[in-house]
């Protein structure tokens, strides 16, 4: 089956399957950059915003648990209530609240 016919046939596959000739789509590859552009900003937004929340979620916990070892004081008890947590609902909320708004600002 090998013969002086191959490189014919092979020239003639080439010709037909090549791709057209025709000039690069200039929009399309801005449009790449931008994407790749965009994907990279939103990686690094979206680092920053898991930092942000590891560490005030820390600074949370930290208030929460100063609260709740101030709220078994003496000096503090009346003020917490038989569960030891009177005066943390409303701080919770004030936290939380505070929490919540500082990271859809950043969002």
């Amino acid at each position: 089956m090998t013969g002086s016919d191959d490189s014919a046939m092979d020239a003639m596959l080439a010709s037909m399957l090549a791709p057209p000739a025709r000039a690069g789509d200039r929009t399309f590859a801005v449009q790449v950059d931008r994407a790749i552009d965009a994907q990279a900003a939103y990686a690094r937004a979206r680092s920053r915003f898991w930092t942000s929340f590891a560490f005030e979620t820390l600074a949370v916990m930290a208030l929460l648990a100063g609260l709740w070892l101030l709220s078994g004081t003496p000096m503090l008890a009346p003020l917490a209530g038989p569960a030891q947590w009177g005066v943390a609902p409303p701080l919770l909320l004030i936290l939380l609240l505070w929490f919540g708004g500082t990271q859809r600002l950043r969002a």
